[in-house]
Order: structure tokens, then sequence, then C-alpha cells
């Protein structure tokens, strides 16, 4: 999966955005994620702005969102291997720490990257 990432907003753009989209009703999120992965916006102009500047928000231009989704994958591979070859039980658990954070970004980007493939809302929060 190739990199998506929003425009780099301030710390405080970046907070609202989340508080914004948290304050959205379950339904609402739901439906707006499932439309994004369709390729359409919500009906509701308010919520699909909501959700993309939550997803600038989210995928700010930062090296965790640059890298490959594989390379987490990798690195936990590669940590639990020498881990098993040296006995470093340590070192298996970070293995195991680095696949779970892996997990949770690919699982963030697969969920967010097409609320910002669609277009920029002209309003801001």
């Amino acid at each position: 999966m190739s990199a998506v990432v929003g425009p780099e907003l301030p710390p405080q753009r970046r907070a609202t955005a989340v508080r914004a989209f948290q304050a959205l009703p379950p339904e609402d999120r739901h439906d707006v994620l499932a439309l994004a992965r369709q390729g359409r916006r919500h009906p509701d102009e308010r919520v699909a702005a909501v959700a993309w500047w939550y997803a600038a928000a989210v995928l700010q231009p930062r090296w965790y969102n640059r890298m490959p989704v594989v390379l987490p994958l990798l690195v936990a591979l590669a940590l639990a291997v020498v881990g098993l070859v040296l006995n470093a039980w340590p070192l298996v658990l970070l293995g195991v720490v680095v696949l779970l954070l892996g997990a949770a970004l690919a699982r963030q980007r697969l969920s967010t990257a097409p609320l910002l493939r669609l277009m920029r809302p002209a309003d801001g929060l």
C-alpha cells in the first residue's frame, strides 16, 4: 500500500479535527468510512468535511506514515528470529510489539486513506 499523507496541520488544528470526528455519532463515523471505501462522499457535507479533516490530521506527513506497511512486519520477523536464535526473549517481545504497532498503522491507513482521496472540503473546522 502506497503512503497517502495529508497536508501539514498545526497541532491545535489536528486536535480539533480528531475531537470533531470523535464527537460524530458512531453511525455517521461508520457510514462515512464505508462510503469512502466505495469512493463516495457522505451525503451530509458537514460529516464529510469533519471526516476529511480527521483523515488529514491522522495522516500527517511523518516518517511512520511514509514508510511501507510491510516494513514493521519485516522488522518484527527479524527481531523474532534473532531473539529465538539468541534465546533473547526481550527481542521476541519487542518483535511482537513492533508487529502490533505495524498492524495498527496499517489499519489506520486502510480506514483513513480513502477519506483523504475524496475532494477537500471548502470550509475548515
